[in-house]
C-alpha cells in the first residue's frame, strides 16, 4: 500500500507544479493520504471548494477545522483514495476552477 500512497502522491505533486503553480501551493509532504494546498490567487478557501465542487473535485477549506479566523486561504486534498487517472483530471479540473474569473463566479454563491 505505501508504494500505491507514494506513486499518488509523487503524481499529484507533479501534476501540481505543472498546473496549479500560480493557483496553489502544495505543502512538501513525504507520505501519507492527504495535503495541504495553500491558495495562491487571493480567493477564499470557501470560493475555492465550491468552484472545484462545480467541476467534481472535492477539496475541503482548512477553517473547517480551525475555531476562529484562519490567517492563510487553504485546502485539504486527499489523493489516497483516488487512482493516478483521477488524480490528474482531479488536477486538471482544479486548474480551471481556481483560474475561474471572480466576475462568473461571486463569493455571494459560495454561501448560498
Amino acid at each position: 500500500m505505501r508504494q500505491i500512497f507514494a506513486e499518488r502522491l509523487s503524481v499529484l505533486l507533479e501534476e501540481a507544479r505543472i498546473r496549479l503553480g500560480g493557483l496553489l501551493e502544495i505543502s512538501k509532504v513525504e507520505a501519507g493520504l492527504q495535503t495541504v494546498g495553500w491558495l495562491r490567487n487571493g480567493k477564499t478557501a470557501h470560493w475555492a471548494a465550491t468552484a472545484a465542487a462545480k467541476r467534481n473535485v472535492d477539496v475541503t477549506p482548512l477553517d473547517h477545522y480551525s475555531v476562529g479566523k484562519t490567517t492563510r486561504n487553504g485546502l485539504q486534498l486527499g489523493f489516497a483514495a483516488m487512482d493516478v487517472k483521477e488524480i490528474r483530471r482531479g488536477v486538471r479540473e482544479l486548474e480551471i476552477a481556481l483560474d475561474t474569473p471572480d466576475a462568473s463566479f461571486s463569493e455571494r454563491s459560495v454561501s448560498s
